[in-house]
């Protein structure tokens, strides 16, 4: 598996359009041979056969992989991207981890394909992926996600596959299918239901209905809500709701939600195994512009988790040194006062642009707990990065991390990135 993905990275390294479609080509398949669930992923094979044929064809395509690898355990991650330059309706995209184990066969974490219809009205995926929609929580599908939209304002999404499980863990749901129907009202609001059923061994293990509201009443209020109920089990699992005004350099959103862990999270989890613990949290965020380049943002908000009530904030400052943000510099002071969790944390960031396409960032945090229970007065953590961007595609960063954490005194990590982006006609 790790030489296909080095063909990969070759192939567009070296800016060789057969060459990185043979690739990808051999990726695929090997990702089939390797997947515990590959039916869905059989259509990525025609798909590469496809993108093959596209380029022959001299029709632009622009491809994107990046290497990024870091010195613990040692591990390393390869992202792969292409999509049609001029209508885009055509885009590939591969997330593959290929570190921390012995053997030579690296976790394929997404590959999948999206069509596109130019306008929006359409949208086909398939492969590995994970889908987000509506009120329903995120899953991460092997299958096949279809969307429509009709000029009226109807729009409707339609999803079936098996769910993707860790290589050590056991497969709790056999496959999964729902959807998701929504309306938009006078171009102002959207209101959508969705659903989504999980089978194992052909019984019903979970049932879900959701919720899901988006309005802009006026031009200066903006309101969202939703809400996911557990039918297997019946109860609420997720709710939110959000409302933000704006007014001049102000904008103010209070919003309020409610979550239970034992709804959320698969039956074999340990935290649901452990107990179910809702926790319920109100609170506000206010953005201040009090400058062209002095953002200040604050929060609070008051929380009950296990019936124990407690609370969070933080107040944030941030001075763009340009127009475009390249440099920058921010305070950030944070507090957290809920069940066993109390802290206050402070944290310093510089970006500066040293030209020739350079650009230096630093990150400092310093957490320090109300009980230390004998693991330290204080946390540190510290961040120092150097990244380089070329006119010619070139990409690459590096970065150096340190810290000290309850579990270790000291630690320390190194983290790269090489990316190339290219076209193929």
């Amino acid at each position: 598996m790790r030489e296909a993905i080095v063909a990969v990275a070759l192939g567009v390294i070296l800016n060789a359009p057969e060459t990185c479609i043979e690739a990808l080509t051999t990726i695929l398949c090997k990702t089939i041979a390797t997947c515990r669930s590959p039916l869905p992923l059989r259509l990525l094979a025609g798909v590469a056969m496809f993108a093959r044929a596209l380029c022959a064809d001299a029709q632009p395509l622009r491809l994107r992989a990046d290497a990024i690898a870091e010195t613990q355990s040692p591990a390393g991650l390869i992202v792969l991207q292409g999509e049609d330059k001029v209508k885009r309706w055509l885009a590939i995209e591969g997330l593959v981890w290929a570190g921390a184990r012995t053997t030579a066969e690296a976790d394929v974490l997404s590959l999948s394909v999206r069509l596109r219809e130019p306008r929006g009205f359409g949208e086909l995926r398939a492969g590995r992926f994970v889908l987000a929609t509506g009120a329903i929580r995120p899953v991460h599908l092997d299958g096949v996600a279809a969307r429509a939209r009709a000029l009226s304002g109807t729009t409707v999404e339609a999803f079936v596959g098996s769910p993707v499980v860790p290589r050590m863990g056991g497969a709790l749901y056999d496959w999964l299918a729902g959807g998701r129907i929504a309306q938009s009202i006078a171009s102002r609001a959207t209101l959508g239901m969705s659903y989504v059923g999980r089978r194992s061994r052909g019984e019903i293990a979970n049932e879900e209905f959701g919720l899901d509201l988006s309005a802009v009443p006026v031009r200066w209020l903006d309101v969202a809500a939703r809400s996911a109920v557990d039918l297997t089990s019946p109860g609420i699992a997720d709710a939110l709701l959000s409302v933000a005004a704006r007014r001049g350099a102000f904008r103010v959103e209070g919003f309020a939600s409610h979550r239970s862990p034992g709804r959320l999270l698969p039956a074999t989890s340990l935290f649901s195994v452990l107990g179910d613990f809702p926790s319920q949290t109100v609170g506000s965020t206010v953005r201040w512009e009090a400058a062209p380049r002095l953002d200040v943002l604050a929060s609070g908000a008051g929380q009950m988790v296990g019936g124990k009530v407690g609370g969070n904030g933080w107040l944030r400052a941030t001075l763009r040194l340009d127009d475009r943000g390249d440099g920058a510099l921010g305070v950030e002071v944070r507090r957290q006062d809920v069940s066993t969790a109390r802290w206050t944390g402070l944290r310093v960031i510089g970006a500066h642009p040293l030209g020739r396409g350079f650009r230096f960032t630093s990150e400092l945090e310093v957490v320090v707990p109300d009980e230390p229970s004998g693991r330290g007065i204080a946390w540190p953590w510290g961040l120092v990065a150097l990244s380089w961007r070329s006119k010619t595609g070139w990409d690459a960063a590096g970065a150096l991390e340190a810290s000290s954490t309850p579990q270790h005194r000291y630690e320390m990590n190194a983290l790269m990135r090489l990316s190339r982006s290219m076209e193929i006609r």
